[in-house]
């Protein structure tokens, strides 16, 4: 069974399932079980947990202890290029992290090489038809990113967000295949001239949501 971990482009059909509370050792998550597919909303199921307060160890913890066999990540994101339209989906194929650090090993040392697994990666690209390849630049919010970041930024990535690598870092630490689908809901910051608001990215999100609906359906079918 697989593991999804949606965002602001929430999937219409990810409540369909058995409602539960998991308890971890480093807090408590709400899930859904459905019957081909695990789904846990990062920000909560009132959407109200910003990014910078999500407890990424309990959600992943939640994912360990269900033993689904990988994890795909949902994000809304912000591109960086021109050529990368609002609109458009990408599987990544890495990531960078400004984030901080979140690790499960705090008390001992203990390195991981951290990747997106290139076989979820491909059933993504067949199910979303989406652009294969980019990089993920993750920074750590609530704010958006000023110009001058983005501008340093986009010489090394292509999307901007601030969830994946958390949770892309964690799932590699305990063994979780996991990889990304993202959904470009705006042009980040000074790339273009339009509107960048919290209200047009969430709009453009409600915009970019049955796309999702249909890959994620197209995966666990």
């Amino acid at each position: 069974m697989l593991g999804i971990i949606t965002g602001t482009s929430l999937i219409g059909k990810q409540f369909e399932g058995t409602r539960k509370t998991v308890r971890t050792k480093h807090g408590n998550t709400e899930i859904f079980e459905g019957d081909h597919a695990l789904f846990l909303p990062r920000h909560g199921m009132d959407a109200d947990i910003p990014p910078h307060k999500i407890n990424y160890l309990a959600n992943i913890a939640a994912m360990q202890k269900y033993g689904v066999d990988g994890v795909v990540g949902v994000y809304s994101t912000g591109s960086m290029k021109l050529d990368i339209p609002p609109g458009t989906l990408v599987v990544p194929h890495d990531y960078i992290d400004f984030g901080g650090s979140i690790t499960f090993y705090n008390d001992e040392i203990r390195h991981v090489v951290p990747e997106l697994d290139q076989g979820l990666r491909d059933r993504l690209i067949r199910a979303s038809h989406g652009r294969a390849g980019g990089v993920y630049v993750r920074t750590r919010g609530p704010r958006f990113e000023t110009k001058a970041e983005i501008l340093m930024l986009s010489r090394y990535a292509d999307l901007v967000g601030m969830t994946m690598a958390s949770e892309a870092t964690l799932c590699c630490e305990i063994n979780i295949p996991i990889a990304a689908i993202c959904t470009v809901d705006n042009y980040a910051n000074g790339v273009s001239n339009q509107e960048l608001s919290q209200d047009a990215v969430t709009k453009n999100a409600g915009k970019n949501r049955s796309m999702i609906e249909e890959t994620i359906t197209r995966l666990i079918e």
